[in-house]
């Protein structure tokens, strides 16, 4: 079991990797598509056991987490981790896999692909609609039928984000960071100027 903290501003899951939730324009949906709005700063994260006498108790689970998000907001995912020893995450929102759309836990798989790598992957907008184009993480009513647990199950029980972070297969990448004077080393030719 990895060891999560949750921070204000991240949940640090590992000692490598981190989320934070970074607040955005929730975009019309009338089914155009639009350029990626604007960043406009990180939503703070609260710990459920610090509210747990306030909170649904479903909601009691072991590191758990939530953040406040008004239905006109949208956000999307900052992923940050070592460069020398990468994670594989995968992310699901109502149960439903953000890149494949698959409900349910599914193992990793490349085809279709329903993991992303970070720290080569800065970031998750959405959650993938199958056609080019991506559906923001927005807050909606649960049981209203308006969530995407909904469109693809017809039910909606889990109304969550959750991630699965998997630690790399061991042997495959270093234990320890390498030394400082080789990380972002660059050729030198390219340090002169040549």
């Amino acid at each position: 079991m990895i060891e999560v903290n949750i921070q204000q501003q991240a949940i640090r899951i590992g000692a490598r990797f981190a989320v934070s939730f970074q607040r955005t324009l929730r975009i019309p949906d009338d089914g155009q598509t639009y350029p990626l709005p604007p960043g406009l700063g990180i939503f703070p994260i609260f710990a459920v056991s610090d509210f747990a006498q306030r909170l649904p108790q479903e909601w009691s689970r072991e590191n758990a987490a939530f953040i406040s998000l008004y239905q006109r907001e949208a956000l999307w995912l900052g992923f940050h981790g070592a460069r020398w020893k990468p994670n594989a995450v995968q992310v699901r929102i109502g149960g439903v896999n953000a890149l494949s759309g698959e409900t349910g836990e599914q193992p990793l798989r490349a085809e279709p692909q329903n993991y992303l790598v970070c720290p080569d992957q800065p970031w998750l907008d959405g959650i993938n609609s199958g056609h080019g184009s991506v559906q923001q993480f927005v807050a909606m009513p649960l049981g209203l039928g308006y969530t995407v647990e909904a469109a693809l199950t017809g039910d909606e029980r889990h109304g969550a984000l959750e991630l699965t972070v998997y630690e790399p297969k061991p042997g495959v990448f270093p234990d320890e960071p390498p030394p400082a004077s080789e990380v972002g080393a660059r050729p030198r030719a390219a340090a002169s100027g040549q």
